[in-house]
């Protein structure tokens, strides 16, 4: 075998296995891994308005830290004084709101399938009579079904975060987490390389790339997309007089974060609801989000996702499936990205298994002429600016 392809299979196994032993150290780590993770996903998306105001600063080329810092504090200000308008303002009447909606919920259910039934015996010498009785046996069971498969994602979910003070003490530290994340990240990221050998670190830098383009992008993605569709569907109903908007608006949004299924969970509840008080609209709402996600598909998708997770839909489902039976809501919303990550770096690892090696000159070139952390940021500037022009 040439010694030099013989090498490179070497780093490429030294690599895999930082890979798998940092993916272990993470799963040990548990609900510290949660907040950390959260601190992150925040930082990383409030981080391209830190740089658009960094940019702006006239002197951010001669005290490039001076004006990391300030941007910075001026995005994570904003952010605290946005929480405590939601706190103050926002949060009381939608736990309120919850609340009711929690409460009326069998009563909704009934009214809706009251509704139904209604509509079915209008139209029952349509309907074959064994089709009728399928279809009020799915009705009566399937108020049993989605309550406990809710208390189960539910109980998963509290059983991942629960009986843990590190969980507590890490809220605590979050916005500490998050503003460091966001002025030192070119550090960080440098940080990262030190303790391995030079050589390693090529395929190192390839790894971070992938993750952050597949699992980073895609959840920044999602993340706005969630608040745009939320946003739209909460003005859509309050004009259409539905109640529960501001509920059904928030819950749209969040199951916007499940891929494939979750938009059609966030519609049937709105449809439900409506049904249940409003029967007279149900036509207004599903065409509501109907639109939404024609919207979404053709507008939003291509210019806020700009990556997407490549994943069979059967996949995808499957991944929900099991990540909500182990880890409730966290599995279904971060499984699918998870899941394309690694199949993102099985794929970049056999590429590079059989692709021939370069020289040792070569690689050590390559090592030489990557950038610091101290002029990377200028280096992308200048690469932005050009593309501009």
């Amino acid at each position: 075998m040439n010694p030099d392809l013989k090498r490179k299979r070497l780093l490429l196994l030294a690599t895999a296995a930082v890979v798998v032993a940092t993916l272990l150290v993470l799963y040990l780590m548990g609900s510290v891994l949660l907040t950390l993770g959260l601190s992150a996903v925040i930082a990383y998306v409030l981080f391209p308005l830190a740089r658009l105001l960094e940019r702006g600063m006239p002197w951010r080329h001669r005290r490039p830290g001076l004006s990391r810092g300030i941007a910075v504090g001026i995005i994570f200000l904003a952010g605290l004084g946005l929480l405590v308008w939601a706190l103050i303002l926002a949060i009381p009447p939608t736990l309120r709101q919850g609340a009711r909606f929690v409460e009326a919920f069998p009563g909704l259910f009934n009214s809706a399938r009251a509704t139904v039934e209604g509509w079915a015996a209008d139209y029952s010498h349509l309907v074959p009579e064994q089709m009728r009785d399928k279809g009020e046996e799915w009705l009566g069971n399937a108020g049993g079904i989605l309550g406990d498969a809710a208390l189960n994602v539910g109980a998963q979910t509290l059983g991942v975060i629960s009986g843990s003070v590190a969980f507590v003490i890490g809220l605590a530290t979050a916005p500490v987490l998050i503003f460091y994340l966001m002025k030192d990240s070119d550090p960080i990221r440098s940080a990262i390389y030190t303790p391995f050998p030079a050589a390693l670190r090529p395929y190192l830098r390839d790894v971070l790339d992938i993750v952050n383009r597949t699992l980073g992008g895609y959840i920044r993605g999602q993340l706005i997309l969630g608040v745009i569709v939320g946003v739209i569907v909460t003005g859509g109903l309050l004009l259409l007089g539905v109640p529960f908007a501001v509920l059904l608006g928030i819950v749209a949004g969040l199951t916007e974060l499940i891929p494939i299924i979750g938009p059609w969970i966030g519609g049937a509840a709105g449809v439900l609801v409506t049904l249940a008080t409003a029967p007279d609209k149900v036509l207004w709402v599903i065409l509501l989000y109907l639109v939404v996600q024609l919207l979404e598909n053709s507008l939003l998708v291509p210019r806020v996702q700009s990556s997407s997770i490549n994943l069979h839909p059967i996949v995808i489902i499957m991944t929900i499936t099991v990540g909500s039976q182990y880890f409730g809501l966290w599995g279904v919303i971060l499984g699918p990205p998870l899941v394309a990550m690694v199949k993102d770096l099985v794929v970049y690892f056999v590429q590079e298994w059989n692709r021939p090696a370069p020289p040792d000159d070569a690689e050590t070139a390559i090592e030489a002429t990557e950038p610091d952390a101290e002029n990377s940021e200028a280096i992308s500037e200048t690469i932005e600016e050009t593309q501009a022009v």
